[in-house]
């Protein structure tokens, strides 16, 4: 693929080809740029287009893909919270042109039917897209190609961003002892202590007054294949949380609910390493809680032990998607260096 990087007038990525080229900065080189940081909430994104323009298909189509449905919440909860404002708001307002998630909609007689990208020009983390086109059919076209692109993209700001907050309050002792252990580096803020620890598991914990973070990680010996198989990731799953994860009640215990929720999996590639994502749901045997999980598997390039990094929400009173994004974001920065 060829990727064109730099300045809008510069940056095309045209409705065959996506972007690749150039030389990506490294985070050290991002974080010593002296970029300020990009405003927004999480998994906010701004849609900017005209009023006549964002109505009708238009409107359906960007909320049809950024505000499907998120995974393995027991509640409904989009992708992504969609803002919509008009071009000359945006445009007058610096505010707003530092938000993290931007795509920028210009339809005109003579536009180059092409998609630009602006990653990080103004604040740290940010991404821009903007979709130059002639006519509705151009449009769709574009959006549906490059809606995973764009989705990606954003969800990689959300990343670094957190990913940056943890490492500017890193637990640098249970940091230490993660690595000792599971030869991995993990961003973990002071918010988290180690609950428990054995040769081959640990427990972190967060706990606020409202919510509680939770990840487990646990390696074993790589045995064989059948270790990324769906099943034999739940069941591994169940076998330490039934032995390390204690309820409140006595006698109950952590585990998956399979009977009525379905577990969706992914494979997703992190800094370098092919994983197994699952998303489901977690409750208590012998009691009544309960709440979200994402588990993330896989072998470790220098040990090659089978690892699982496993990351679970209790949250009652509050909706999941953003918390649980950041827990996600732990792994997300795994092995990643801040220098």
């Amino acid at each position: 693929m060829a990727r064109i990087l730099n300045c809008f007038s510069a940056i095309v990525l045209c409705s065959i080809l996506f972007a690749g080229c150039g030389k990506e900065l490294s985070t050290k080189e991002k974080l010593t740029q002296g970029l300020p940081s990009s405003s927004g909430k999480t998994l906010e994104m701004l849609v900017v287009a005209p009023d006549e323009l964002y109505k009708g298909d238009l409107k359906d189509s960007i909320l049809f893909n950024f505000q499907k449905t998120q995974k393995g919440l027991n509640q409904n909860e989009p992708l992504f919270d969609v803002i919509h404002l008009r071009t000359e708001g945006y445009v007058n307002s610096e505010m707003l042109q530092k938000h993290r998630n931007i795509l920028i909609i210009d339809m005109k007689a003579g536009n180059p039917n092409q998609m630009y990208q602006e990653i990080n020009k103004r604040v740290y983390p940010q991404a821009i897209y903007k979709l130059m086109v002639d006519n509705r059919d151009s449009l769709f076209a574009i959006l549906t190609r490059f809606y995973p692109t764009i989705k990606y993209q954003y969800y990689k700001n959300e990343h670094d961003r957190i990913f940056n907050a943890y490492k500017r309050d890193e637990n640098v002792e249970v940091v230490k002892k993660i690595q000792k252990t599971f030869d991995i580096k993990l961003p973990i803020s002071n918010d988290f202590y180690l609950a428990k620890q054995t040769d081959d598991f640990f427990w972190l914990r967060k706990e606020t007054k409202n919510e509680s973070y939770n990840v487990m990680i646990y390696k074993m010996p790589f045995t064989s294949q059948n270790l990324f198989d769906k099943s034999k990731i739940i069941d591994i799953r169940n076998q330490i949380a039934k032995k390390y994860i204690p309820g409140p009640a006595e006698g109950s215990y952590m585990g998956t609910e399979e009977k009525h929720f379905d577990i969706s999996t992914d494979t997703v590639k992190i800094n370098g390493i092919v994983m197994i994502e699952n998303r489901g749901l977690w409750r208590l045997f012998g009691d009544f809680m309960g709440g979200p999980f994402v588990n993330y598997v896989f072998q470790n390039p220098t040990t090659k032990d089978f690892v699982m990094i496993d990351c679970f929400l209790y949250s009652p009173k509050k909706s999941k998607r953003d918390l649980l994004m950041q827990l996600e974001s732990i792994v997300y920065g795994l092995n990643r260096e801040v220098k």
